[in-house]
């Protein structure tokens, strides 16, 4: 830190070596200077860190020294003088650049006090400013060492994904028989490696899930209509065994008429696993867990799902931070923590993708419940979740998006066909067989399927004409049937994103 030294600047000789031989007396080094053209022409030579001024000089006055010393040397601080019956007060010498003031005449005692104040302040804002470079050197080295663990992290669990496949894929053709009769004992080890295998590769995809997340990149979603009971089967399927091993009840209460969610099937199922299985961990031999539906929110457009246990339950100071990514407050009823700390905040991750949210509610040894919202599938979901996104990566990138909806039509009835659902499973198989893995297929079954392509109208119309060959002639629409497609495109048919979208809601709507 600096040694101080004073520059006392007045028009009248008396006052300033007064002030100077004050100062010096608190042992500080002082210089003088008649008036601001004087001072501005001493701080050039040398340097001070204090600068006390009268303000009424000639040819340069105390507030255009303060002005010009602000400007060419920031860090000197300032303490005005001024009269008694002064027209200014302290709020416009602070206008100017001024630390503070003092009113003539003053005692040594004031100044010593207006000296000591300002030495203060300007120690504490040099410390303040050493730890802010400090802090901010700590955050870029924390940045790069957290680049570097993404890095780790995401390289690694890739490496292991490829062995661990194949070593799968071996096993399970052992279990089948494909090398042979194998003994009761050699299933049962096969059998207890295999589950270790596919808890090593929940492992990896919760790794590499965290890895993006971590990189800002996020979760990539691919929204579809789906049932939610479907997809709460699906977990349930894989955690079968574990629900067994631990005689866990499970009761899936979803009503099968449940409207369809418009949401990524796979992240879902991932949800459903992450909720469960915590679940699982932290309930007793013997107990409960549920899954049920608690209604609409107050708009009707999100569905409320509720997945409960009888577990140990949350203690009221873990409850704030059970979506915290690597926490682990939570215990199994033996004391026991469990897993990484990553699937409740992954979980929370893929719900806020689909703009709805995750609470939990618990007591401490009365199980906990984990309430969470779905958007419905519908006009208004596919055109908030889907091509609003969809049209900001367009827009990022300066690309073609073309919506285009292909429907059916009755030739006999001449009216809207509505296909079979045998039928319509067919059509679906066919669609995904040709769309790009950058395009979205959104179906509103049983008669109409959208399209949301990054190409402009030309290529558009080409996929049409390509989709309408494929399902009359490859016999996936029944005879009788045209195939319609109408497409609408951004910028060739929209001159901004506004009015696209807007054409866009419109096409959806349409009946």
């Amino acid at each position: 830190m600096e040694k101080e030294k004073i520059l006392v600047t007045d028009d009248e000789e008396a006052l300033r070596e007064m002030v100077s031989k004050m100062v010096n007396r608190f042992g500080y080094e002082t210089a003088t200077a008649g008036n601001g053209i004087e001072a501005l022409a001493a701080l050039r030579r040398e340097p001070f860190t204090i600068l006390i001024t009268d303000i009424k000089m000639p040819e340069m006055d105390g507030f255009e020294l303060m002005k010009a010393v602000r400007e060419e040397f920031p860090n000197v601080h300032i303490i005005c003088m001024t009269a008694h019956s002064a027209s200014y007060n302290y709020t416009d010498v602070v206008a100017f650049g001024a630390t503070d003031y003092i009113t003539k005449p003053f005692t040594v005692d004031e100044i010593r006090a207006k000296l000591n104040r300002v030495i203060r302040e300007r120690n504490l804002i040099w410390d303040l400013t050493q730890k802010s470079i400090e802090l901010g050197r700590t955050n870029e080295e924390l940045k790069r060492l957290d680049e570097l663990k993404s890095i780790f992290i995401s390289s690694v669990s890739h490496e292991l994904r490829t062995p661990l496949t194949v070593i799968k894929e071996f096993i399970s053709l052992m279990l089948e028989g494909h090398v042979g009769t194998l003994t009761e004992d050699q299933k049962e080890y096969l059998g207890i490696a295999n589950k270790n295998i596919l808890r090593l590769t929940n492992l990896i995809e919760t790794l590499l899930d965290f890895s993006r997340i971590e990189s800002g990149k996020g979760l990539k979603l691919r929204f579809e209509p789906v049932r939610l009971i479907g997809a709460v089967e699906d977990a349930v399927m894989t955690l079968s065994q574990r629900l067994e091993e631990k005689g866990i009840t499970f009761e899936n209460r979803i009503d099968p008429d449940t409207p369809n969610v418009l949401t990524d099937r796979n992240r879902l199922v991932e949800v459903f696993i992450n909720l469960i299985g915590n679940g699982i961990k932290f309930t007793p031999h013997g107990g409960m867990i549920t899954i049920d539906s608690r209604g609409l929110t107050e708009k009707r457009d999100y569905i409320k799902v509720v997945v409960t246990d009888t577990g140990v339950g949350i203690s009221p100071e873990d409850l704030p931070k059970i979506f915290d990514r690597f926490y682990q407050g939570q215990t199994t009823e033996k004391g026991i923590v469990q897993g990484t700390g990553l699937g409740l905040a992954i979980t929370k991750e893929i719900i806020e993708g689909h703009q709805g949210s995750i609470i939990a509610e618990s007591k401490l040894g009365s199980g906990a419940s984990f309430i969470f919202t779905l958007p419905l599938f519908g006009v208004d979901s596919v055109y908030n979740l889907i091509l609003n996104k969809v049209m900001e990566e367009a827009e990022k990138d300066k690309s073609s998006f073309t919506l285009i909806r292909i429907e059916f039509w009755d030739q006999r009835n001449k009216r809207e066909a509505t296909l079979s659902t045998e039928a319509w499973e067919g059509v679906m198989y066919a669609l995904h067989k040709m769309v790009r893995s950058v395009d979205t297929v959104i179906p509103f079954p049983n008669n109409k399927v959208y399209f949301f392509a990054f190409c402009d109208k030309k290529v558009a119309k080409e996929i049409g004409e390509r989709v309408d060959v494929k399902l009359t002639q490859g016999g996936y629409v029944p005879k009788g049937t045209d195939v319609r497609f109408k497409t609408y495109s951004f910028p060739k048919e929209a001159r901004d994103k506004e009015t696209f979208l807007k054409g866009c809601r419109l096409l959806l709507k349409e009946d």
